[in-house]
């Protein structure tokens, strides 16, 4: 008698439904890795000029005889190649950590909801150790 009230669904809704569904969820994977891939390249850019100071510093490749401080190797990249020398070899780093960061901050929410419906517990308290 309810089927006569309540007009059913039919199949061809159903499957649009769970198209539309599967396409959301796409969409929100993507932006999800397109965002953990840019936040990755920002802040490996960002944190380059320490890298490279730091590099330099244990290969001894610096072009100046003895130990330099941490500023006079500063310095040195400076004045011999200026200040695009801090960011030297950020391109290949960058071709590197896209690809890591953008899987590592798209799986991070789904591992999460994973973990959670797992252990039973809700989404304001923590895991169970």
């Amino acid at each position: 008698l309810l089927h006569h009230v309540l007009p059913m669904k039919s199949k061809v809704e159903n499957q649009n439904e769970n198209l539309s569904s599967a396409a959301h969820q796409a969409a929100d994977m993507s932006r999800r890795m397109i965002c953990g891939g840019l936040a990755g390249m920002v802040a490996k850019t960002a944190t380059n000029p320490l890298e490279r100071i730091k590099m330099l510093s244990q290969t001894g490749e610096h072009g100046v005889k003895g130990n330099l401080s941490i500023v006079d190797l500063y310095r040195t990249i400076l004045r011999n190649e200026g200040i695009i020398g801090l960011w030297a070899g950020n391109g290949a780093n960058l071709l590197r950590v896209f690809p890591a960061k953008a899987v590592v901050f798209s799986c991070n929410d789904k591992y999460k909801a994973l973990m959670l419906k797992m252990s039973g517990a809700t989404t304001n308290e923590p895991l169970p150790a």
